[in-house]
């Protein structure tokens, strides 16, 4: 895991892009299913009750949540020949391929407390992949416009795996099985993972340099308390995730169980996600050539609240496959405005840091990076633990009919929940105060206070 010395900065090279952005494409490949595929499927294949699955899963997700602001806390304060965050992502290999291996294959026995202690074992290594790289992203560079790439190869990785995903499914199919998410695919994708991950990780951590803080001062989780107190642009932020996480956990949620339950689209549902993330994919090229010209805050408003406002036109379609004639183009659409919001979040979470290392004179970038990820996690499992108790206070059954009070409650939750919160979200974003002038203020400024490391390899 030795790295070449970055005492003084340079712009990373189109390898050491790819090296960096490879190991979120397979964190995609099982972090999205976590979230929209497997509740699903433990509600329908084991004794496990709607409610239970919401309420275990937005605590587990709470749990864990406590464990970011301490990794950031660790990732921050580390010293190891190999830097401060690439001992931590390391160890999260041991930790994600485990609980992969029994999420994916539950047996039918499977109670709430199976549900609750693997996915726990999954998302503290999570955390330990998530805090330290996300950190380590905004000290490899600090130009406005790579930090933006950076974040773009990330995104493009992420969207990249979230479709493999639904790409196995649909392999399936063409080769003569069933193109259904079932326990078989799952397991299957276990076993990809389990290959793939260990190797992005490793090579990732070979080949990216580890990048530099701008200074050495102790920082302690009093001093983040009071950042984001004085700080407008972190209270600002954290807000607009909060909004965000709500919203996004009941989308999540929900999708599986909205597009095969209520739509009975069961058979098209890895096509359609597969084209979602396929035109994610595509466009990242277009917004590369858009966002230099705009501020990314306004980008990222833009998409979300444009995205939340489309959500309605689903309750247009007819049901079943004739939906789908329909369907696609409003997918082609809301992926293309799905894909910015993958890497914009922790680029304008990097400008916040940098604002806030100008103003206090000490690097919190694990740390931050850990708020907002607590911030995420225990909004989306708000959102999500909220979704499907009122699904279970509607009387809604997955895998069985339902009245037509139950699939109205499910419009309510999969479409109302959303359309609020990111409409919200939206709205509070656009006058982010962090543009592309001021930052390149702060930038300058910390440039003329970088001094070159005697030893750059201890962090």
């Amino acid at each position: 895991m030795t790295s070449p010395d970055n005492s003084t900065q340079r712009p990373l090279s189109g390898t050491e892009l790819l090296a960096f952005g490879f190991p979120a494409m397979s964190h995609a490949l099982v972090a999205g299913a976590v979230y929209t595929v497997l509740p699903t499927h433990y509600a329908a294949n084991t004794a496990i009750t709607l409610a239970q699955i919401g309420t275990v899963a937005g605590l587990s997700r709470i749990i864990d949540a406590l464990n970011d602001p301490l990794m950031g806390f660790l990732s921050d304060r580390t010293r190891s020949r190999f830097g401060s965050r690439k001992p931590w992502i390391a160890a999260a290999i041991l930790f994600c391929v485990a609980a992969v291996f029994q999420l994916f294959s539950p047996p039918k026995t499977a109670t709430w407390v199976y549900f609750l202690i693997w996915s726990q074992v999954l998302y503290t290594g999570f955390t330990m992949f998530e805090v330290p790289r996300s950190a380590w992203g905004a000290e490899i560079s600090r130009d406005y416009n790579e930090r933006a790439k950076i974040g773009m190869y990330v995104g493009g990785f992420n969207i990249a795996g979230a479709l493999s995903f639904y790409l196995v499914p649909i392999a399936m199919g063409m080769l003569g099985g069933s193109s259904e998410i079932t326990g078989e695919t799952l397991r299957l994708i276990a076993w990809i993972y389990a290959i793939v991950m260990p190797i992005g990780i490793l090579a990732c951590l070979k080949i990216v340099p580890q990048g530099r803080k701008v200074d050495h001062k102790q920082t302690t989780l009093r001093d983040v308390g009071k950042t984001i107190l004085r700080s407008l642009p972190a209270r600002r932020l954290f807000a607009i995730v909060s909004l965000w996480g709500v919203g996004q956990g009941a989308f999540v949620g929900c999708a599986f169980i909205f597009y095969s339950g209520y739509m009975g689209l069961g058979k098209s549902f890895a096509m359609i996600m597969g084209l979602l993330f396929l035109i994610q994919v595509l466009a990242l090229p277009v917004w590369s050539r858009i966002l230099p010209r705009f501020d990314r805050h306004r980008v990222w408003a833009f998409c979300i609240g444009s995205s939340a406002m489309l959500a309605p036109l689903l309750l247009l379609l007819p049901r079943g496959e004739a939906a789908l004639p329909y369907l696609l183009p409003l997918v082609v659409v809301q992926a293309f405005l799905m894909a910015p919001p993958n890497f914009l979040p922790g680029a304008v979470l990097g400008d916040v840091i940098d604002y806030d290392t100008l103003k206090s004179g000490t690097n919190k970038a694990g740390n931050l990076f850990a708020v907002q990820m607590v911030l995420i996690k225990v909004t989306m499992a708000l959102g999500g633990a909220v979704a499907f108790n009122l699904l279970q206070l509607v009387g809604y059954k997955v895998g069985h009919p339902n009245t037509d009070f139950a699939n109205n409650g499910l419009l309510a939750v999969f479409i109302g929940i959303p359309l609020v919160f990111h409409g919200a979200m939206a709205l509070l974003a656009w006058n982010f105060p962090l543009g592309r002038k001021r930052h390149g203020i702060i930038s300058r400024r910390l440039q003329s206070r970088r001094v070159p490391l005697a030893e750059p390899a201890l962090e």
